[in-house]
């Protein structure tokens, strides 16, 4: 069973075991201000999308009062344009005020959006990231991977999945979490931690399927950073690793490829 950590219980082991020690780290003061900071600008965001909902919900009812007087005036003939008049006024105005909230909101999201990023650099957790509504089985966590992974957002898909893999080790979908990272990581243009990530997929589920996968995939992106000695070392590794597979022959033939073309 998963057990998720709380900001603050996550932010005090960080710092008992040392990761926040040293010059240039935070130091447990500069954490609890950050962390008053987030928690101050998440109230203030869920207060914001309150206040939007509730000006949605006015509109709604502005829009048909608007219909039925509207409607009125065509069966009554009754002279009801002040009255639509004003509530097309107040209509205007409420929409005004909606979009002056939403600006507002988007700049509580950035300020939060930094502080996030500056908590998870100094103290080297992603777990600020995780979304606050985030499942807690397995299937709603991976479907909340996915969905992470799909908008691009690389910071979310590495918190949602890290945790996924470190809760669910033995699952069968625990080094694929591995391998999500490294192919979010890969596409945003990060192939030093694409890398990280593959390796990992080896190093913790050796005998999975996808692990010959990680290793290859490890080679081509050294083929395509010019590394071509490195890349024929990891293919080689490959092959004498996985002989008694298909992987292992696939690796012995794309390092014979690349004996003529990777120089």
């Amino acid at each position: 069973m998963s057990v998720r950590i709380g900001r603050a219980a996550l932010v005090a082991a960080l710092l008992a075991t040392g990761s926040a020690a040293g010059s240039g780290c935070a130091t447990s003061g500069d954490v609890d201000r950050l962390e008053a900071r987030i928690g101050g600008l998440e109230k203030f965001r869920d207060r914001l999308e309150q206040s939007m909902k509730e000006d949605v919900a006015r509109l709604e009812k502005l829009h048909q009062m608007l219909t039925e007087a509207e409607e009125t005036l065509r069966k009554s003939g009754a002279n009801l344009g002040l009255r639509v008049e004003r509530l097309e006024t107040d209509d205007t105005k409420l929409k005004g005020d909606l979009e002056a909230a939403t600006v507002q909101l988007r700049s509580v999201e950035a300020d939060l959006n930094v502080i996030k990023r500056e908590l998870a650099d100094r103290l080297g957790s992603t777990a600020f990231f995780l979304p606050h509504d985030l499942p807690k089985d397995k299937d709603g966590m991976w479907a909340a991977g996915e969905k992470a992974a799909a908008a691009g957002d690389v910071r979310q898909t590495q918190a949602i999945f890290e945790l996924y893999e470190a809760s669910f080790p033995d699952d069968v979908r625990a080094p694929t979490a591995l391998w999500e990272i490294a192919k979010a990581m890969e596409s945003h243009g990060d192939t030093d931690e694409a890398i990280r990530y593959y390796q990992k997929v080896f190093d913790r589920h050796h005998d999975a399927p996808i692990a010959s996968q990680a290793v290859m995939r490890i080679a081509e992106i050294y083929v395509i950073k010019g590394d071509c000695g490195r890349a024929k070392s990891i293919l080689k590794f490959a092959g004498d690793e996985f002989k008694s597979g298909p992987e292992g022959a696939a690796a012995k033939k794309r390092l014979k490829e690349l004996g003529k073309d990777c120089k």
